[in-house]
């Protein structure tokens, strides 16, 4: 089906006008077998659709005929005469890309481009069926175009992507043309329009509170660690007793409940606050328990320790015998058993008693043999 009749052909042929992307494509002298993928390719130069599988299975080749989504490799061109056929190169306008896809070139669902034209349709297809579908519709509507380069989940990106900007756009539309009504009604009603009464600023102002922490007023809202943000209640007026700190309402804190105000003592212990930036504060070490502690002493005073490099050692104390100076050495009896010890490499080995008994010689196998 995707190849033309050779020449002298007995084959029927026919002629026969086919509507692409909205104009009319006349075929002359084709066979009638041939495909629809064939003619869009090869007769009439649209190599937008991919010839992949020529089974229907790849889905490299999807276009639309009359709205709806073939393989072109299986349809018979001649059959498509009279209706409307839509391929990838229709999708856009003027030669700009079109959302689906300029979606999946920016979710990365592109490598080679060879499912690409088919991937393109399939999703056109889809939400031009169901503006806002599932993850699973998605896959359902994708499980016909193979690809074996980026996978599935950029062009489920992809989807998602248009399906939200498609969303958009129409709120949008929907919300101007709203206003435009009210507008013209408005202007019907009444043409001289009546002026606009003055705002309540005093009303629509944020509310504003004080930081426990920096002691500085800030105005809008009031981040609340993971769990988003929150609006600030009003300003509490008066400040917390002893502290000069405000209270945070939206967060319910009140420095006071725990006596942490600025230069006041902790439970008693008459510690004082770290001295600011710069200032000259000498460190008083940490010493050990029961024990008083020396300071380092400061930059360019000597120090008592190891010697400078180039300093002779003191030489070592004179080396006392202890208890085993007078050891015996090898050839020496070991408790009394006349052990001379280990004989120079090469000299036989004298026999070790044992059990009483003293083996003179190694016995051989075949002494072993006969006892």
């Amino acid at each position: 089906m995707n190849h033309p009749a050779p020449a002298g052909d007995p084959r029927p042929t026919t002629s026969y006008v086919l509507r692409v992307n909205g104009f009319e494509r006349p075929v002359a002298d084709a066979w009638i077998g041939e495909s629809l993928l064939y003619v869009l390719r090869e007769r009439l130069g649209l190599a937008g659709a991919k010839n992949g599988c020529e089974q229907g299975e790849c889905g490299a080749c999807s276009v639309q005929v009359d709205g709806q989504l073939v393989a072109g490799c299986l349809v018979p061109a001649a059959l498509a005469a009279d209706c409307e056929v839509s391929t990838v190169e229709g999708l856009s306008a003027a030669g700009a890309a079109s959302d689906v896809q300029q979606a999946l070139a920016e979710s990365g669902a592109v490598q080679c481009g060879y499912c690409t034209p088919g991937m393109a349709m399939a999703v056109h297809d889809l939400l031009q069926r169901n503006h806002r579908p599932s993850e699973v519709e998605a896959r359902q509507a994708l499980c016909g175009n193979l690809c074996r380069c980026t996978g599935y989940r950029s062009a489920l990106a992809a989807v998602q992507s248009v399906a939200d900007q498609r969303a958009a756009a129409l709120l949008a539309a929907e919300e101007a043309a709203q206003q435009a009504a009210a507008e013209a009604a408005g202007a019907e009603a009444s043409p001289a329009a009546a002026a606009p009464e003055p705002e309540d600023t005093a009303a629509q102002e944020p509310p504003v509170y004080q930081d426990a922490w920096t002691q500085t007023a800030t105005v809008g809202e009031v981040p609340l660690f993971d769990e988003g943000w929150i609006s600030a209640e009003e300003h509490p007026g008066a400040t917390a007793a002893g502290t000069g700190l405000g209270v945070i309402p939206a967060q319910g804190y009140d420095p006071t409940a725990y006596g942490y105000g600025p230069g006041t003592a902790y439970d008693g212990a008459g510690y004082e606050p770290t001295p600011a930036h710069a200032t000259s504060a000498p460190y008083e070490g940490t010493p050990a328990q029961g024990t008083p502690y020396e300071p380092t002493p400061a930059h360019g005073t000597a120090h008592q320790g190891t010697p400078s490099h180039g300093t002779a050692y003191p030489a070592a104390p004179p080396y006392t015998a202890g208890p085993y100076a007078q050891a015996p050495y090898p050839g020496a009896p070991y408790d009394g058993i006349g052990y001379p010890g280990t004989p120079a490499h090469g000299v036989p080995a004298q026999p070790t008693p044992f059990d009483g008994t003293v083996y003179e010689t190694t016995p051989s196998p075949a002494e072993d043999d006969h006892a």
